[in-house]
């Protein structure tokens, strides 16, 4: 395997059910960062197209390493082609296998997402102390590591947009809204009620999680609660237990994570 410097170019690449997540590192921060639809029926010719596009004055064929996350199996197998096809680069995989120096309590981690993974490994290795990390995508997914490397499991809720769309397409008389902050606790018309119910009732779903997991793990006081993903802006001010928004959280994980295989591998 080439030894990895940092002052090479590596491409992260985090797919999702919802989206696929693009940054190119170097030096350690992110130069680029792209965001597009996770579309099941396109082949690797046709992302590769979208990807070299969006990378304007970058080039795929100049990448020598590829920190590779994905929650979607067929989607995996595409982009895996597309990065041999095209490139000479080198894949680091990062899931739950991959030896980071966790510890686990859960039963079966090669079952737990790369998301989370890169997730946790970002909080635990950027903050140095014990987290409540909650991550706004598809999912919501919440998460309580250690400040020693502990994974002591996580809680996987319907997303804010998932829960959403759920309910207008349940409730003929419903329509899809904007999510924003909703002006009031009680609507005085049905659109705002219903801003409220959706916005609100996530928070307070939010809040008593943390709530209930800081007594459960008195131990670890304090503990820091870091939100990512899209709606963080938009749950933050509503979340009183809520510290901090980290939106690059996800990506920073997977190159650090690539970063400490990388030093193992060589």
């Amino acid at each position: 395997m080439r030894k990895y410097s940092v002052s090479e170019l590596v491409l992260v690449v985090d797919i999702g059910n919802t989206n696929i997540v693009c940054a190119i590192y170097q030096q350690g921060s992110a130069i680029w960062t792209s965001r597009f639809q996770t579309i099941r029926e396109r082949t690797s010719d046709e992302y590769y197209s979208l990807l070299a596009n969006l990378l304007q004055d970058i080039k795929l064929a100049d990448i020598n390493f590829v920190a590779f996350g994905s929650v979607v199996p067929e989607l995996s197998r595409i982009w895996k082609h597309l990065i041999a096809k095209y490139m000479t680069a080198e894949i680091y995989d990062v899931n739950g296998l991959s030896p980071l120096g966790f510890t686990f309590k859960a039963t079966s981690p090669q079952t737990i997402g790369a998301d989370l993974i890169a997730n946790a490994y970002a909080a635990w290795r950027k903050y140095q102390q014990n987290v409540i990390v909650i991550d706004l995508g598809t999912a919501t997914t919440i998460q309580v590591i250690s400040s020693a490397g502990v994974f002591e499991g996580a809680i996987i809720a319907p997303g804010l947009k998932t829960g959403a769309s759920n309910l207008f397409s349940k409730a003929a008389q419903l329509y899809e809204l904007e999510l924003i902050s909703p002006p009031a606790l009680l609507g005085k018309n049905t659109h705002d009620a219903v801003l409220s119910g959706v916005v609100h009732g996530h928070a307070l779903m939010l809040e008593t999680f943390i709530t209930k997991l800081k007594l459960q793990y008195i131990d670890y006081a304090p503990m820091l609660t870091i939100l990512s993903g899209g709606m963080a802006s938009l749950l933050k001010p509503l979340i009183a237990s809520a510290d901090i928004i980290d939106k690059n959280l996800t990506l920073d994980g997977f190159y650090m994570a690539f970063d400490k295989l990388s030093q193992i591998n060589n």
